[in-house]
């Protein structure tokens, strides 16, 4: 069962280095290829979109087809398409690759979550998901350090190195992970309509999200794609409660320990993810580094993910999961103030004490979601449920990225252009598409080495106003992160408890004596009348 945890935590691990080392090679590979800048975006979208929209039907096809077939089908699609990502050729190419490695993942990690909690026993089952989720979550933070260094020297490698890890795990599956029991009173039907929807769903609030950062919350590529998701979300509810076989069994939301997991998953990813990707660049637009020193930069905030999540792992078997779930959202709120204080420097030294609260912040939360949320369902839904929490937290890593990306650059482009009017110049397009492709040099190379004395006269003139507006955008930035953080740390310390609780309701009209009496898949009726 070690060697199980511990391919099922290679695979959780690489997947989530391939989200947070990507930024970094985003440039270079637009700079080979030859595309457009603005669409390097689409590079990290275009794994995220079906890595959330299918997470659930991947753990839902575990519980039916068995999760170990499900993992290593999904292993065997993210090691090839791993492959056509690193030898891509031109931009169609690459999204394409992505998306697909992002539906490859969709499989893997809600299964991965599953068979660890299948393969252990009840006393060592926390201790077990902690070490996964807390692994991962180091090697999340550790993938700007790896895509730093994998990028200065070619940037295909940062998607090359995924296909040998990936044939590893299936090596030590294969080797150690024994077939699991199948659910035998599970439907083997799919609900199709139902991930139709839901995909709808994803594309559309991801999607809008993303326009947004370019062309502001009222532009119709905005509020089209955004009112469609609205829809599809609301088409997706009445769809589950009229299938015989849900994707999603909304049951398992009355269990207030999984509903709060999922809240937690969302917001801690929007931190997580939202600031992946968008820290090293502060690095190498306003401190100047190179794209390999700013991923070691970003080091301090791995060590602490170590340390903090066994700890956080001890403390959940201890005392259950409220404590450390609201202390590690208190300490990434402490973590978004230390960065908003720290921008106007720049200067790195001044990040550090953001980014070692953010460490163990992270590790704190992260290793204890999953525990939480998967102990307080029965074990025939597992897999499901943890399609759903890792859903939470891809999707709130979208969410994340473009809304915090949505704020950097609605705020910077705002101020730079209040500081221009103030010296009476108003840019042309042509001035704007510029900068454009000059802050896409400066996320290559870092603006440290670049020789600003040889650049056109447009940049020369405008560096500081642009470099003091982004200043500004960052401090909104992390001071959003630190309310997201807030949000999250009241939503654990009201809902979660160490034994789970389950909200119980009257099922028929208000004036019936028929009241709930479980959750689980009887009618969940009782005859009996309330007591007064």
């Amino acid at each position: 069962m070690w060697i199980t945890l511990i391919a099922m935590t290679v695979s959780s691990a690489m997947i989530l280095v391939d989200q947070t080392s990507v930024p970094l090679a985003i440039p270079h590979a637009m700079q080979d290829l030859g595309g457009n800048p603005s669409l390097g975006s689409w590079i990290l979208t275009a794994n995220m979109l079906p890595l959330a929209a299918f997470m659930v039907l991947g753990g839902r096809l575990g519980d039916i087809f068995g999760l170990r077939k499900i993992f290593l089908i999904g292993a065997i699609i993210f090691a090839g398409s791993s492959a056509l990502a690193g030898f891509a050729q031109d931009v169609p190419w690459i999204i394409t690759a992505r998306a697909i490695q992002g539906a490859g993942a969709a499989l893997m990690m809600p299964t991965a979550v599953a068979i660890v909690s299948a393969t252990f026993p009840r006393d060592e089952k926390g201790k077990a998901l902690g070490l996964l989720a807390g692994f991962a979550a180091f090697a999340a933070a550790l993938g700007p350090v790896i895509g730093g260094g994998l990028a200065s020297i070619d940037w295909r490698l940062v998607f090359l190195v995924n296909t040998p890890l990936a044939i590893v795990t299936v090596l030590l599956t294969l080797n150690a992970t024994q077939p699991l029991k199948l659910n035998e009173h599970a439907s083997r039907n799919l609900d199709l309509p139902g991930v139709t929807v839901f995909s709808i769903g994803i594309v559309g609030i991801v999607y809008g999200l993303s326009q947004a950062a370019q062309l502001g919350i009222g532009d119709a590529q905005v509020l089209v794609p955004l009112g469609i998701a609205v829809a599809a979300f609301v088409g997706f509810w009445f769809v589950e409660k009229r299938s015989t076989s849900p994707m999603i069994e909304f049951r398992l939301f009355r269990h207030l320990n999984f509903l709060a997991s999922n809240i937690s998953q969302f917001l801690a990813g929007m931190i997580e993810l939202g600031t992946a990707y968008l820290l090293p660049y502060f690095l190498l637009m306003m401190i100047g580094l190179s794209p390999i020193a700013a991923g070691i930069a970003l080091i301090p905030a791995t060590v602490p993910i170590m340390l903090a999540g066994p700890l956080a792992g001890k403390m959940f078997d201890r005392v259950g999961g409220r404590v450390p779930l609201a202390t590690g959202f208190l300490v990434l709120a402490a973590s978004g103030i230390a960065f908003a204080l720290a921008v106007s420097h720049r200067e790195y030294v001044y990040l550090l004490p953001g980014l070692i609260l953010q460490g163990i912040g992270l590790g704190m939360v992260l290793t204890v979601n999953d525990p939480t949320g998967l102990d307080s369902v029965p074990p025939e839904d597992q897999g499901q449920a943890a399609g759903v929490i890792n859903t939470s937290e891809q999707l709130g890593g979208a969410v994340g990225i473009a809304v915090l990306s949505a704020v950097l650059i609605s705020d910077s482009i705002h101020r730079t252009n209040e500081q221009l009017a103030a010296k009476g110049v108003h840019p042309t397009a042509a001035q704007t598409a510029e900068w454009k492709d000059f802050i896409q040099k400066i996320n290559a190379e870092g603006l440290g080495n670049i020789d600003i004395s040889n650049q056109p006269e447009t940049i020369r003139f405008a560096l500081n106003d642009v470099l003091n507006a982004h200043v500004a955008g960052y401090e909104a930035v992390f001071y959003t992160t630190a309310g997201i953080a807030l949000l999250g740390a009241l939503f654990c310390f009201f809902l979660v408890r160490r034994s789970d609780r389950v909200e119980e309701g009257r099922i028929f009209i208000r004036r019936s004596r028929w009241v709930t009496s479980n959750t689980g898949r009887t009618p969940a009726i009782t005859k009996h009348p309330p007591t007064d």
